[in-house]
């Protein structure tokens, strides 16, 4: 006698969710496993590397780092060059060689169309790790430009900022090309000793105020500036 076949039971709607609930969770899975995660230890990876540089004798990390940093003759702009980028390895490593870039190589700061600004935080950490007097040379280039001069004169008085040109009283040009002694940059010239006066005393805007009455000074001498 053949054997019964059992009858075939219809699922349940408790049975239903449950397989619906196990096939959404394996579908998640099969995508999350698609998608190509960026490592987490990263950050450890960079600071174990940091740390076995440290443990180099003194001598031969400042022989690596100068390698790296020492380049002779640098030529600055707004658009860099920036921080070396071994100074962005870690903190210990920054705090060893932040300074000798600033002290073994000459800048040639050139500030284009009096946008001076831009360079404010290069001089203000070379004034601070660097010597501002022996290898810091500036050149100006460029057209006159009220807007950038007056965010410059502005990190003067407000930031004390002492990226500056040259001030001299020569009447000859600057063999460096710094400051050419005409009528208008003479103006200049006072405009910058006043913005240095005037910083710690006034609060900008009044100081704003004052160099406004340079600036219409400057504009009848040379319509570029007005």
């Amino acid at each position: 006698m053949a054997p019964r076949r059992a009858p075939e039971t219809q699922p349940t709607r408790r049975s239903g969710r449950i397989e619906a609930a196990k096939v959404a969770q394996q579908a998640i899975l099969d995508e999350q496993n698609k998608v190509k995660k960026p490592k987490r230890f990263r950050r450890p990876q960079q600071r174990r590397g940091c740390h076995l540089l440290n443990k180099l004798p003194g001598e031969i990390r400042n022989m690596i780092w100068r390698n790296v940093v020492v380049q002779g003759s640098i030529s600055v702009t707004s658009e860099g060059p920036g921080e070396p980028a071994l100074l962005r390895v870690c903190r210990q490593i920054r705090r060893e060689t932040l300074r000798i870039p600033h002290t073994e190589n000459d800048f040639l700061v050139r500030i284009v169309h009096y946008d001076g600004a831009a360079l404010a935080p290069f001089a203000r950490q070379h004034e601070r790790y660097g010597d501002a007097t022996s290898n810091f040379r500036m050149v100006m280039t460029g057209n006159p430009n009220w807007e950038n001069l007056l965010k410059w004169l502005k990190e003067v008085v407000a930031h004390w900022c002492d990226l500056i040109p040259d001030l001299s009283d020569d009447d000859s040009d600057c063999a460096c090309c710094r400051w050419p002694h005409k009528t208008n940059d003479k103006i200049l010239a006072g405009m910058f000793r006043a913005a240095m006066e005037l910083r710690g005393r006034v609060m900008w805007a009044v100081a704003e105020k004052v160099l406004e009455g340079a600036h219409q000074a400057l504009a009848a001498v040379s319509p570029q500036w007005a």
